[in-house]
């Protein structure tokens, strides 16, 4: 389903709120005329191929946050002198990357509230049930995106204006570190601790408007990491104050989804946390609200002035008074809480909370504005005066209907942790968005990692993820980019150093293509990185296979000479995985299973990974089939109508058959038919197993293979005969649950004396008898035998349709001119005694 233009997404957003009837969420609808011009400018620009990341989304502002056109009320009529002239540069973002601004959304008054209810344009009421809150103070704005009128929409945040909605709408809210997000032509609140914050449905969605709006303001710390490690620790309170029965359990099941997610849980004091909230309403911090707009206030506070709410009337008022020693004393008191606050944090990588204590009706809320405000805080109020980064998440609903959510704090900085642990424990809400929606797809990499400059990094040796010193790019907030390939200009070297690490060397022509892994790290922790390493490795420039460059491990080049090189293997876990002593593995780990080959590695010879390669063993008979990727199609019906492409296209499969001999750990299987001459030593090997993978070594030849078995099956059918018909051919019919494998050997005194390609070069006419010869692979189902992979392709897709007798088989084939015939064998051997048990 392709994504709405923007025309047509305006065109539903303005659908969608005259459908719901919810003008309390708007304090001003820009002109329709301006959107719609605005929308197809956009539209025409992505048609002419300008990359905006916000194309086709609708956005809604938080009024406290200048809208050019739109007066920047705050929730309050009389506060604005006039429209505003310019976006704040957050607008400003959101405008140029494509999204079209549809109007400024109504808020607690001065963005003091937590509730959606204080405010002369109306209380902001729930999406999902309207005689409970909206939560607030950025009402509207989460409104506007739970109900579908918007897909991301501004707010601001000082005590969790930015989470408390974004819980109880049941959407996603991103409280960035404080100064990510320029704040300029924000009405500030608490100028020391505001934040402009993003709503959206999903994580994907916020994380493209962050990207945007995020920069220019303060940097990123230069060890900011830009990603959670694999296996996190996250703390969790060790009490729930203010929480019912219902939410504690709809906690613990965030809690049980973060750690199935691959987290360790650590409970922790968080009583530092929860009196450092306590500063901000009830000590002298609040005297910041009253820097920020008491003047205006005390001016129009004569009782009765509709224009203003008179719960945050009296709060800013009455921050006023607070003395210019009781602001320093708590400012004193907050670094001490905040450092013991931290401490307790040391060694987890983020904090797990429940975003808010309960979800009021407005009701309750006329009855205790103050009371129920400062529980909807208590474990949001805390986050900006201790300069950590949050974001708030759906988590499910609760026994009593309410929506649940949970909030991921991190450490300065550490945003890019948030929004990545935030995405294990998140539960799509039960959305009430309206039809038109849109969202954008997930970006490569996080938000603040587009903030900042970074720099890609390959690696390719024991700092590959499970590598022994991956942690240390994990320590430095690395992020795993996943696999890449370099350009085939490159060996790669076993340095034989302890612990066992590979060297990397250009070397041009002569080079292949060698596997690692890219991670993105802040240019800032790469110097980290390079400071500590050991010699004989270095970093420098490394040309991966599409052509761009990333910084990558070398080592010198006597380094590399005195080392051992293992470029065949691709990659250095291939190279353990295939050198490294392992489990021996039994018979019957082996027999009764079809095996597919995942890699071939051969010296001299860039690793095979693309040969389609199926063996099927049983307990003694096997079958192996062996199609190289690209081989030419061969378009003939018939033996006869082979041309000699067709036959040199033939020479490139391999396939064999016969019996599997055992001797203590060395494996030999017997080529009774094979398809080209044998060769001049046997096929024998060891096999040992590395996790999921069976690796066959040879023996006396040097070759490794990488074998994974087909899933179990549930038919438990098997065949194992060994046949020969009256021609004095020799056969087989193997049958392995359902899967099978049937051959048909050349006729006597036909096989080869020379390569096959030599034979059909010299006389292709006499060289396609050495092709009458057949090794097929198929399916049982529903009693058809399906062919599905062989020697001769023309045979894909025949129903080999066996007939059994006491000690005869015949089965379905074809003549040399195509004719449909019947091949009659005699069993010679049932390997199995099970001859009728089919």
């Amino acid at each position: 389903m392709t994504a709405p233009s923007a025309v047509e997404r305006v065109h539903a957003a303005y659908a969608a709120i005259d459908r719901v009837d919810r003008p309390e969420i708007w304090i001003a609808l820009r002109p329709k005329a301006d959107v719609f011009a605005e929308a197809a400018a956009i539209d025409a620009a992505v048609a002419a191929g300008s990359p905006l990341p916000l194309a086709g989304l609708v956005a809604a502002v938080k009024n406290n946050i200048d809208v050019a056109g739109i007066p920047t009320t705050a929730a309050c009529p009389s506060y604005p002198a006039g429209p505003a002239v310019a976006d704040a540069p957050a607008v400003a973002r959101l405008r140029a990357a494509g999204a079209v601004i549809i109007g400024a959304t109504n808020l607690d008054q001065f963005a003091t509230g937590l509730v959606g209810t204080r405010s002369p344009y109306g209380a902001v009421r729930d999406a999902r049930r309207p005689e409970y809150i909206s939560g607030g103070s950025s009402s509207g704005s989460a409104v506007a995106v739970a109900l579908g009128l918007a897909d991301i929409a501004l707010g601001t945040d000082t005590a969790g204006s930015g989470r408390v909605p974004a819980a109880l709408q049941g959407i996603v809210g991103v409280k960035p570190t404080i100064g990510l997000v320029p704040t300029d032509g924000v009405v500030p609140a608490c100028r020391s601790y505001d934040c402009v914050t993003v709503f959206a449905r999903d994580l994907d969605t916020a994380d493209a408007a962050m990207g945007v709006i995020a920069g220019g303001a303060r940097p990123l710390p230069p060890d900011a990491p830009l990603a959670a490690p694999d296996r996190p620790r996250v703390a969790v309170p060790g009490e729930l104050p203010a929480l019912s029965t219902s939410w504690r359990d709809a906690f613990a099941a965030a809690c049980d989804r973060m750690r199935a997610a691959g987290a360790e849980l650590v409970e922790i004091d968080i009583s530092a946390f929860l009196q450092a909230a306590r500063l901000l309403y009830e000590g002298g911090l609040v005297a910041e609200r009253h820097e920020a707009v008491g003047a205006f206030i005390d001016e129009h506070l004569p009782a009765g002035n509709p224009a203003l709410d008179p719960t945050v009337a009296r709060i800013i008022s009455a921050a006023g008074r607070v003395s210019a020693t009781t602001l320093l004393r708590d400012r004193v008191r907050l670094a001490e809480l905040t450092a013991t606050a931290l401490a307790r944090l040391d060694g987890c990588d983020a904090l797990l909370l429940p975003t808010t204590t309960e979800h009021p009706t407005i009701a309750e809320v006329a009855a205790d504005p103050v009371g129920v405000n400062s529980r909807l805080g208590t474990y949001t109020n805390f986050c900006n005066l201790m300069d950590l980064c949050a974001v708030a998440v759906p988590a499910g609903t609760t026994a009593d209907g309410a929506q649940f959510g949970v909030t991921v704090v991190a450490r300065t900085g550490a945003d890019a942790v948030a929004a990545e642990l935030a995405r294990r424990v998140t539960v799509p809400a039960d959305s009430v968005a309206e039809p038109g929606t849109a969202h954008v797809a997930p970006h490569d990499i996080p938000w603040p990692a587009r903030i900042t400059d970074t720099s890609r990094l390959l690696v390719v040796g024991a700092h590959l993820r499970g590598q022994p010193l991956a942690y240390q790019l994990e320590q430095r907030g690395a992020r795993w980019c996943g696999p890449v390939d370099t350009a085939p200009l490159y060996r790669l070297a076993d340095l034989r150093t302890e612990p066992p690490k590979p060297g990397l060397m250009r070397v041009g022509a002569g080079g292949t293509t060698i596997g690692g892994e890219l991670w993105l790290l802040s240019t800032a922790m790469l110097g980290d990185f390079l400071a500590a390493l050991p010699a004989p490795m270095a970093l420098g420039p490394v040309t991966l296979a599409d052509g761009s460059e990333a910084v990558g491990f070398a080592c010198t080049p006597e380094a590399f000479a005195a080392g051992v090189d293992i470029s065949h293997h691709r990659d250095w876990p291939g190279y353990l995985r295939r050198t490294r002593a392992g489990r021996p593995v039994t018979r019957d780990e082996v027999v009764r299973r079809c095996w597919r080959r995942t890699a071939l590695a051969v010296p001299g010879r860039p690793l095979d990974d693309t040969t389609a390669v199926e063996w099927l063993q049983g307990d003694e008979l096997y079958v192996d089939l062996r199609t190289p990727a690209g081989r030419p199609e061969v378009a003939a019906a018939s033996l006869n109508e082979l041309s000699r492409d067709d036959l040199l296209a033939l020479c490139r499969q391999e396939a064999f058959a016969g019996q599997v001999l055992v001797d203590g750990d060395e494996w030999t299987w017997l080529r009774e038919v094979d398809l080209h001459p044998p060769g001049p030593l046997p096929d024998r090997g060891r096999l040992h197993r590395a996790g999921e993978v069976v690796v066959e070594t040879g023996i006396g030849r040097d070759y490794h293979e990488d074998w994974v078995a087909d899933p179990p099956d549930a038919d438990t059918a098997h065949v194992e005969l060994s046949l020969s018909d009256p021609d004095g051919r020799r056969g087989m019919l193997l049958r392995v649950g359902s899967r099978f494998g049937y051959v048909r050997g050349r006729a006597p005194h036909t096989e080869p004396g020379r390569p096959l390609p030599e034979a059909v070069e010299a006389d292709p006419e006499r060289a396609r008898s050495l092709f009458d010869l057949e090794i097929s692979l198929g399916t049982v189902e529903a009693g058809r035998w399906r062919i599905t992979r062989s020697t001769l392709p023309f045979r894909i897709g025949d129903d080999l349709a066996p007939e059994f007798g006491a000690e005869t088989v015949s089965v379905a084939g074809r003549a040399a001119d195509g004719r449909a015939v019947r091949h009659r064998w005699t069993v010679t051997h049932d390997h199995c005694n099970q001859l009728l048990s089919r």
